[in-house]
């Protein structure tokens, strides 16, 4: 993709790396894209939870969450361009 690319191809590029990231997670794979990071799931166990509305403890079932961690060539690009 180029400058001249539209929002169309665009939309598309970025449909498709996320579905390659859904995919892999799905598999419990982690997934490497250069320069950006990775992304890979972790399992939390079961818990006991409690519901602020009701006041009732819930027993809370084992979670699958996903988790990116940015590469080292990311990092100081994104603290680089900081406007604080």
């Amino acid at each position: 993709m180029g400058p001249g690319a539209t929002r169309n191809t665009a939309s598309a590029a970025v449909e498709a790396v996320l579905a390659s990231v859904l995919a892999a997670v799905k598999e419990d794979k982690k997934l490497y894209i250069a320069h950006f990071g990775t992304f890979h799931t972790e399992r939390s166990n079961a818990r006991r939870g409690y519901n602020l509305a009701t006041g009732c403890i819930q027993n809370l079932p084992p979670k699958k969450h996903l988790r990116f961690r940015p590469s080292a060539h990311f990092l100081p690009e994104l603290d680089s361009n900081s406007d604080v």
